[in-house]
C-alpha cells in the first residue's frame, strides 16, 4: 500500500472508533432516559397543586 492509503486507512479507523464511542454514549443516554420516564410514570397520581393533607411532621391538616 502507498503511504496515502495507509494514512487514509488510519483516519478511517480513528473515525470508526470515535463513532463506536459516540454510539455507546447515546445508548447509555437512551437507557437513562427510559429509566427516568419509567420512574416518572410510576409516581403516584398526586396533584402538585392540591392542598396538602398532612403537615411535614405528619400531623393532619385541619
Amino acid at each position: 500500500m502507498s503511504e496515502q492509503q495507509n494514512s487514509l486507512e488510519s483516519l478511517l479507523i480513528q473515525v470508526l472508533a470515535e463513532q463506536k464511542q459516540q454510539t455507546a454514549i447515546l445508548n447509555r443516554m437512551a437507557e437513562q432516559q427510559l429509566l427516568l420516564i419509567q420512574a416518572m410514570a410510576d409516581e403516584d397520581d398526586v396533584d402538585p397543586d392540591a392542598m396538602p393533607e398532612t403537615y411535614m411532621d405528619g400531623m393532619p391538616c385541619r
